[in-house]
């Protein structure tokens, strides 16, 4: 559907850097972390304003082409891959910069294609950050793919996921014209809060696209924490562990507070970038110490507890925030308690001290430590509801261990607390061939002796299943998903009156239905 003359018209309104027609160019957005998608955009476009991206957006609209927006590109959902013929791909990467920090209002307003990592640099020395301060990915997440998938990690478990430190956005509509939500709405407003009527800001938080491109975002500001501390804590049973994460996720004491059980922890010792090792992250763990001295010790500690993790089957890792170190030390102290009085064994918070000291590492999860193919299922869920979906999940792979057996899959449980809710991530490894996409992210040289990897069809529909089955099952309990995409069931899951009403917001911003179609299953 691209001729020379509309080629020419996307030319003249990107540049040529902006616009890809080559089918080996276009191949590489055809397929995510996981998927192979099942068909390839007809261009992709890469705006650097966002008056290039509303012209782009209406030009392809006007044309009968469908508009898929692409951030960071480490969906494992296919939150950017459409099933129907004829549609762009908006890579949204070279809108990246920075458009404001403003510390006497408390927010930042950057481009949607900012990575996490830029905004902490950004604000590195100011005294602030924002109070969800992005992913683990988040070297090469976007800010607008977290928004439009929401995400958790750094500062969930005080803030809340991405959508909660959003204060405002602006989004170019199916139509090529941009709505501005929150504050910055208003005539001659500024960005300052989310409210002053109704909430349009959280229309397009977690919509995957399907409403809209998201352009510019605003968010909140928060004083960086003056005190940290780190734990970690080792388990003997994944219902011992889970216990100790609700009741901490429960009373609010930790900013973040992940568990993994010991193959991901022998995983991270042998990968090419150590969670847990090598001298550049002892260098950076003690740079982070208040004084060269202290500094070395934690360093120290952090190589002498390496060797310990792994004789835990499950461990936590969590780091706490205060205001001083009285604060910090009586969360410890409660931190602690509960993890004793739920079986832990205390262990140096090596894993969480190392994350701090490096936040944005390259993405080297995305393959097990042998390179086989990783995709995780996950659902986030009542606090209450917690240890029953761990011990669902616990059966379910019991059932299948012949059928996994079968197709050398390999389960890992990852969980995290946020806010008020609890996240459990089963993770598949088993192998296959690897993907573009995968040699992109991690490198020519690591990824060459896995290139020649046969396909493992077989394996790949066994995951499919189990994830499915898996979703379907935490969705009975309750369990909400982000980055849904075209993976996790969302409208079917709806009341009624709910599913009526996306729908009707679907028909006002994209009557068409040419905003990323099959996403949300819209």
């Amino acid at each position: 559907m691209i001729d020379e003359a509309f080629a020419a018209e996307l030319t003249r309104v990107l540049g040529p850097d902006g616009v890809q027609l080559q089918p080996e160019q276009r191949s590489r957005y055809d397929h995510d972390i996981f998927e192979q998608g099942a068909q390839v955009p007809d261009a992709v476009l890469a705006p650097t304003s966002v008056e290039q991206l509303a012209q782009a957006v209406r030009l392809a609209t006007a044309a009968g082409l469908a508009v898929v927006p692409r951030g960071g590109g480490m969906s494992y959902t296919g939150g950017y891959l459409s099933a129907r013929p004829g549609f762009v791909t908006i890579d949204l990467r070279r809108m990246n910069r920075v458009r404001a920090i403003n510390l006497e209002d408390m927010y930042i307003t950057v481009e949607a294609g900012c990575t996490w990592n830029d905004v902490y640099r950004a604000l590195e020395g100011s005294g602030c950050r924002t109070p969800y301060w992005g992913p683990l990915s988040g070297l090469l997440a976007t800010v607008g793919g977290a928004l439009s998938q929401n995400s958790i990690f750094f500062g969930a478990g005080q803030h809340g996921s991405a959508a909660e430190s959003v204060l405002g956005m602006e989004v170019v509509l199916a139509s090529g014209e941009v709505l501005a939500t929150g504050a910055g709405n208003r005539v001659g407003g500024t960005p300052f809060s989310r409210w002053g009527g109704p909430d349009l800001t959280g229309l397009f938080v977690g919509d995957c696209g399907a409403l809209g491109v998201k352009a510019v975002a605003t968010l909140r500001l928060v004083p960086c924490a003056r005190e940290l501390a780190h734990a970690s804590f080792g388990f003997e049973t994944i219902e011992h562990m889970t216990r100790a994460q609700v009741e901490l996720t429960r009373r609010g004491l930790p900013s973040e507070c992940f568990g993994v059980d010991d193959y991901k922890i022998r995983n991270s010792s042998q990968m090419g970038n150590k969670l847990i090792s090598g001298a550049k992250t002892l260098i950076d763990v003690a740079a982070a110490g208040k004084s060269l001295l202290s500094g070395v010790r934690s360093a120290a500690k952090v190589a002498l507890s390496a060797r310990s993790l792994a004789d835990y089957p499950y461990s936590i890792h969590l780091t706490a925030e205060g205001a001083s170190q009285a604060e910090v030390e009586a969360r410890m102290a409660e931190i602690e308690k509960v993890a004793a009085e739920c079986g832990g064994s205390v262990t140096e918070g090596a894993i969480p001290k190392v994350l701090r000291a490096r936040p944005f590492v390259p993405l080297r999860s995305v393959l097990g430590f042998d390179g086989q193919r990783w995709v995780p299922v996950h659902a986030v869920l009542p606090l209450s509801r917690a240890v029953e979906a761990v011990e669902a999940t616990e059966r379910f792979f019991a059932e299948r261990r012949a059928l996994m057996e079968e197709h050398g899959i390999v389960y890992s449980p990852l969980t995290s607390n946020f806010y008020n809710s609890f996240l459990l991530e089963p993770c598949f490894y088993w192998y296959d061939e690897i993907l573009p996409l995968h040699v992109e992210v991690l490198g020519e040289e690591l990824t060459r002796p896995w290139r020649t990897r046969a396909a493992n069809p077989a394996a790949r529909a066994a995951v499919l299943q189990m994830r499915a089955e898996l979703a379907a099952i935490y969705d009975r309990m309750g369990g909400i998903h982000f980055q849904i995409g075209r993976a996790y069931a969302y409208l079917d899951t709806l009341q009624p009156q709910a599913g009526a009403a996306v729908r009707q917001l679907k028909a006002v911003f994209d009557p068409r239905g040419l905003m990323n179609p099959g996403s949300l299953g819209l």
